[in-house]
């Protein structure tokens, strides 16, 4: 799976209201128009976690994209 890269990420997730879960940022990259390259590791994120800001949602990627 590829990864977007954080300024991409960061310009796709913009207007996000933290804390929120996969779903909320599902929701809002789909309604922002994102392609595969982005829903798919968000969609890879596990479902119950909750996300307090960017910088947690781009740890959890990193280390989901680690293993």
């Amino acid at each position: 799976m590829s990864f977007p890269d954080h300024p991409a990420l960061a310009r796709h997730l913009e207007g996000v209201t933290y804390p929120c879960g996969r779903a909320e940022l599902l929701r809002h990259a789909s309604a922002a128009g994102c392609g595969d390259d982005v829903l798919g590791p968000l969609g890879g994120l596990p479902r119950d976690d909750r996300y307090d800001d960017l910088d947690s949602v781009f740890s959890a990627l990193d280390a989901i994209r680690a293993r």
